[in-house]
C-alpha cells in the first residue's frame, strides 16, 4: 500500500519559494494500479522523487506498507527502498551487459551469488516475455523490449510497490499495449501495488483501476475509473472519453452529450440522438467500455435556434449536456497552455513534455468548459443534479 499524507515540497529560488507539492494526500491500496496524470509543471516529477525519498519532503509523510519513510534514518531508508521498484522513462541499461546481466546486476550488488542471480534474472525475464533474449545486448533489443528488461530489473529485489515514470512515452501504441499487459500481469501475479505517472490517458484507460489529476501540486480530482467517468463534465471524465477536436478556426456552436450504461441504455441514447431535427448534426462521437460500463460522448452542432430545443429535450431525458463554442474552447486552451509553460519553467527538475502532454496540460488547467450565457448555468445545474443523485443513491 502507498500512503501520502499532506505531502508538501518547497524549493527556494532566487525569485522566492516555489511550492511543487501542496498538501497532497493519496492512498493506493494493495495490488491496485493507480495512474497520476497532469500537465507539465503540475508536480509529477517531484512527486515520484519524494515517493522514493530521493527528495526529502518539506512536510508530510510517505508510507509504504505502513512504514513512514520520512521518519527513517538513511541506513534504514536504503533498506526500505528495496521494497520499491522503479521503471523509468529512459531505461538506462548497461550497454556492455546482456539483458540477463542487466537484470542480475542489482542482485549481485545486494550480495547474491553469481549463480543465484543468474537464475533469478532468467525467471524475471521469462515473466516479462523475454526468456529467449537473455543473451542479447541493449542495442539488439527494441525500445519495448528494453522497457521490459527495465521492468524485470525493477522486480529483482522482490518489491511490494512498483513506480513507473512515463514508461511508454517513447513507444508506439502497439508496443505500449504489450508493455501494459506485462505491468498488469506482474501486478496480478506478484500482488504488486503499481503507481504510473503518465501524460497518456490511453494508458489510464487500458490498465489503471483508479486515477488522480494533479495540477499546481494538488490533487484536484481522484477516484476509481468508474466513478471518475460517471462524474460527467469533470475534467478527468472528459479526458478519459476524448472527442475529436473541431477544425482550427471553427466558430460554430457545439453541444456535448455524456452518458454511461450505468445510467442509460445505449440504445435509448442513440434513439434520442437519431430523433433530433435535421438541423442538428452529430459532429463526433466515441463509445468505450471502462470499469465494466459502456461510456460515451457525442458532439453536436447546428444553428442556435435548432440547438436550444435539442438541448432542452436531451436534458429532459436526463442526459448530461454542456454547450460550448469552438472559439471559446480554443481561447481557453491557449490561455491554459501559456499558464502551463509558466509553471513548467518554475518547477525544479521538471522537463516539459511535448505534444500530448502539452495538450493535456491545456485541458487539465482549463477547468470546467466555458459555456454560452444562455446554456452555461443550466449545464452547471445538470452537473450538480447528477452528483446529488449519485450521492443519494449511495446513501
Amino acid at each position: 500500500m502507498i500512503e501520502l499524507l499532506q505531502l508538501r515540497k518547497e524549493f527556494p529560488t532566487k525569485h522566492g519559494t516555489v511550492t511543487a507539492l501542496d498538501g497532497l494526500t493519496l492512498e493506493v491500496p494493495d495490488a491496485a494500479i493507480h495512474g497520476i496524470v497532469g500537465p507539465s509543471g503540475a508536480g509529477k516529477s517531484t512527486l515520484i522523487r519524494c515517493l522514493t525519498l530521493l527528495e526529502r519532503p518539506t512536510a508530510g509523510a510517505v508510507r509504504i506498507d505502513g512504514v513512514d519513510l520520512t521518519a527513517l534514518p538513511e541506513r534504514e531508508l536504503r533498506q526500505q527502498r528495496r521494497r520499491i521498484g522503479m521503471v523509468f522513462q529512459h531505461v538506462n541499461l548497461f550497454d556492455s551487459r546482456t539483458a540477463g546481466a542487466n537484470v542480475a546486476y542489482p542482485l549481485r550488488v545486494a550480495g547474491l551469488s553469481k549463480t543465484k542471480a543468474k537464475a533469478r534474472a532468467a525467471e524475471l525475464l521469462e515473466m516479462v516475455g523475454l526468456a529467449d533474449r537473455a543473451g542479447a545486448y541493449p542495442a539488439q533489443l527494441s525500445g519495448g523490449q528494453q522497457q521490459r528488461v527495465g521492468i524485470a530489473r525493477a522486480l529483482a529485489s522482490s518489491p511490494s510497490v512498483l513506480l513507473c515514470d512515463e514508461p511508454s512515452s517513447a513507444l508506439d501504441w502497439s508496443t505500449t499495449r504489450h508493455l501494459l499487459e506485462v505491468i498488469k500481469n506482474v501486478s496480478t501475479t506478484l500482488g504488486l501495488t503499481v503507481l504510473i505517472i503518465t501524460h497518456e490517458m490511453a494508458v489510464v484507460r487500458q490498465v489503471c483501476d483508479s486515477v488522480s489529476l494533479l495540477a499546481k501540486g494538488r490533487i484536484v480530482q481522484s477516484g476509481p475509473i468508474g466513478e471518475v467517468v460517471a462524474d460527467y463534465g469533470s475534467q478527468l471524465s472528459r479526458d478519459l472519453i476524448p472527442l475529436a477536436a473541431a477544425p482550427v478556426g471553427e466558430t460554430r456552436a457545439q453541444v456535448e452529450v455524456s452518458f454511461s450504461s450505468a445510467d442509460f441504455s445505449i440504445q435509448e441514447v442513440l434513439r434520442l440522438l437519431a430523433d433530433l431535427p435535421d438541423q442538428v448534426a452529430i459532429e463526433a462521437g466515441t463509445l468505450e467500455t471502462l470499469a465494466g460500463h459502456r461510456v460515451g460522448r457525442f458532439s453536436l452542432h447546428g444553428q442556435p435556434e435548432a440547438l436550444k430545443p435539442a438541448i432542452a429535450r436531451l436534458r429532459e431525458a436526463g442526459l448530461y449536456v454542456t454547450a460550448i463554442s469552438a472559439a471559446e474552447k480554443a481561447e481557453a486552451a491557449a490561455d491554459s497552455a501559456a499558464e502551463v509553460r509558466s509553471e513548467a519553467e518554475l518547477e525544479p527538475g521538471a522537463a516539459a513534455q511535448p505534444g500530448a502532454d502539452t495538450q493535456l496540460g491545456a485541458d487539465a488547467e482549463g477547468g470546467a468548459p466555458a459555456t454560452p450565457e444562455t446554456e452555461g448555468e443550466a449545464g452547471d445545474q445538470d452537473a450538480e443534479r447528477h452528483r446529488a443523485t449519485k450521492a443519494s443513491e449511495e446513501e
